[in-house]
């Protein structure tokens, strides 16, 4: 079940080595929030239509509420073993 969503919600992948042509630049699309994990689906025709991250595989989750500009969520995720 969803337990809320967002939209207008723009990902930003960094610090990936090597740093695949899907995962560059900022993505914009809709988040939808579940008990188990967080779903990004991205707008419009881009290499990466989606991405999903199970809550435990996020690390260092950070709230950030800058003066100026948005609030953002920061965090790190692992790929789990034999995931892409």
């Amino acid at each position: 079940s969803v337990l809320m969503t967002y939209d207008h919600v723009e990902f930003t992948f960094s610090d990936m080595e090597p740093m695949p042509d899907a995962f560059k630049g900022t993505k914009k699309g809709s988040v939808f929030l579940t008990p188990y994990r967080v779903i990004f689906v991205s707008k419009g025709k881009d290499a990466l239509q989606s991405f999903m991250m199970p809550f435990y595989l996020l690390k260092d989750c950070e709230i950030k509420q800058p003066v100026f500009g948005a609030n953002y969520i920061k965090g790190t995720v692992k790929a789990e073993a034999g995931g892409m």
